[in-house]
């Protein structure tokens, strides 16, 4: 073995497992269909709960009548949203850098009000989930319907009503930015190119819908959480936090996990109020989403309307940006990462490839009576990038310019690193004039736009698309941590060895069906000289796993390989 002495972290092993396709050590034992979700779980006197949701988007509730629903075969109890409120603290989906931002008190539950249809109302705890489903179309909820406001571009007038009574009006955050002169830019700007994009809503699915089995062993004053998620410290720190225990009476369990796609690293009213039930009565409680709960609870994204224009010179140079965006998040911000990350990396990212000297943003979030919106897959990103590639590909038109070449025009060199961009993001190493070429080389560009000029003439219309963009991966306590959320942006790592050579690795990342266990146990494997065949990855268990952030935002190489 020989370690290069120009880069101390680059080992010259022709055995190394680092760089080469390898197969994922779990599987087969996936394929076999002996994974290990949360809905295999069974514990001794586990409840299930099912929830009585609202079928108003807007409504307060007058009174709720739960006698036919608690005598039902197989229910064991019905907990209002007020009952449960009593036992827990609610949370509140703002951070502190993030100046401005302001959101109601969110409850388990639906305490005086529902503010979107799916919202939570009454839980019953039945034996099968069945038996609850039964108990619960007996529960006579007397509703007031509320005026509903479901469109952003109306939300902020005056004569719409306010949701929340605590709040001035439904202005959850806004965002105002400037760089240079964007008017003398657009005055002298031989082409000027305006757009409006209009981003719907939409959600992942997953394969294993969200899902927790929560355990209250009150001889030991513990509480063990089983749950699909992401980030098991951080919720471990959020079910101590408002359940008012010590974090290390919290264990949080995660198995086998059948997708996330950044739906599962946020806190849930639901999941939260089955873990506050199996302390309230003591026993195991589970909660499995249904489909049609998952659509109307699963957290949504890119509700946007950004109305956007671009001035270029004659010549392509991009010599202004400017746009504004309005997102609508539903009726309260997330907990705790907020709903207002997703529009500030829109500011922040929006262009972010090219080398703009005069660029103007502004953004509003605004609450809804709709499902609440989150951060989910690429943050920010696809509507960035929908911005300046759609404005970019029109001026070309206009100019009548190859789009590879206003965009080599607008590009940082790959000489011109390290360098911030117009709005104070920091790059390093990257090189998209190199990528460009590698893609161009790649595709065969030239014989496609040939080929295409050829179908053209036949009525054959054939596309050919091109994106560029920034991508933010393995963030720094930057994004949360200086905003007061309990999200680690460090990752741990301890490796055991036993007596045959074995070693054991366990980290606080989880695997979701990336691959994660497997490149940890690459990286541990060349790193210490074993078969990689000797090398078990343990993850996902807040009492054997070292401390960390969990798996989101491709931090699960990024931060825990480097830990390993």
């Amino acid at each position: 073995m020989n370690i290069h002495p120009g880069n101390r972290w680059v080992l010259d092993r022709p055995n190394s497992y680092i760089g080469r396709s390898v197969p994922r050590p779990n599987a087969k034992r996936l394929l076999e269909g002996r994974g290990h979700f949360v809905d295999d779980i069974v514990l001794p006197r586990m409840l299930n709960v099912v929830f009585v949701r609202s079928p108003y988007a807007h409504a307060r509730i007058l009174s709720i009548d739960t006698t036919a629903a608690q005598s039902y075969p197989g229910v064991v109890a019905v907990v209002t949203g007020a009952q449960l409120a009593e036992r827990h603290e609610p949370w509140v989906g703002v951070l502190k850098h993030l100046q401005g931002i302001v959101s109601p008190p969110q409850y388990a539950m639906a305490v005086e009000k529902a503010c979107w249809q799916g919202e939570a109302v009454v839980a019953i705890l039945a034996k099968t989930r069945a038996e609850g489903e039964d108990a619960a179309e007996t529960v006579q909820i007397q509703w007031q319907e509320l005026p509903v406001v479901a469109d952003a571009q109306t939300a902020l007038d005056p004569d719409t009503p306010v949701i929340h009574d605590t709040l001035e009006n439904n202005l959850c955050w806004e965002r105002n930015f400037a760089a240079g002169d964007v008017d003398q830019a657009f005055a002298t700007a031989a082409v000027v190119v305006e757009e409006t994009f209009d981003i719907g809503r939409h959600t992942g699915v997953t394969v294993e819908p969200r899902s927790i089995i929560a355990d209250y062993q009150p001889g030991e004053g513990k509480l063990t959480v089983y749950q699909s998620t992401q980030a098991p410290h951080m919720m471990q720190n959020v079910f101590a936090k408002h359940l008012g225990m010590n974090e290390g009476d919290v264990r949080v369990v995660t198995k086998d996990v059948g997708g996330s796609f950044g739906i599962k690293v946020h806190v849930y009213a639901d999941e939260f109020a089955a873990v506050a039930l199996s302390r309230m009565f003591q026993r195991p409680v589970k909660f499995i989403a249904d489909r049609l709960e998952s659509f109307v609870t699963d957290i949504h994204a890119r509700d946007h309307l950004v109305k956007a224009r671009m001035a270029v010179s004659k010549d392509g140079k991009i010599q202004a940006l400017e746009f504004d965006d309005l997102t609508g998040i539903g009726p309260y911000s997330m907990y705790p990462r907020t709903s207002a990350i997703e529009a500030n990396q829109i500011v922040n990212l929006t262009g972010g490839a090219y080398q703009i000297e005069n660029y103007k943003a502004a953004t509003k979030v605004v609450f809804q009576n709709k499902n609440v919106m989150c951060q989910y897959r690429a943050v920010g990103h696809p509507v960035a990038c929908m911005i300046a590639e759609g404005l970019i590909d029109e001026a070309a038109r206009q100019l009548q310019m190859d789009p590879v070449d206003i965009r080599r025009t607008n590009l940082y060199p790959d000489d011109s690193y390290p360098c911030k961009s117009i709005t104070g993001m920091a790059f390093e190493k990257l090189s998209h004039l190199q990528s460009l070429d590698k893609l161009l080389e790649m595709m065969g560009y030239d014989s496609l736009r040939q080929e295409q000029s050829e179908l053209r003439k036949r009525g054959i219309y054939r596309g050919i698309g091109l994106a560029t963009f920034i991508e933010v991966t393995n963030p720094s306590p930057m994004f949360y941590g200086v905003g007061g959320a309990a999200i680690s942006a460090q990752d741990g790592c301890t490796l055991r060895l036993d007596a045959k050579g074995n070693v054991f690795c366990a980290t606080g990342v989880t695997e979701q069906g990336q691959g994660t266990e497997t490149v940890l146990a690459q990286i541990v494997a060349t790193s210490v000289g074993v078969a990689m065949e000797n090398v078990r990855v343990i993850t996902g268990d807040t009492e054997v796993t070292p401390y960390g952030g969990g798996t989101w935002a491709s931090r699960g190489c990024g931060i825990a390989g480097e830990a390993a």
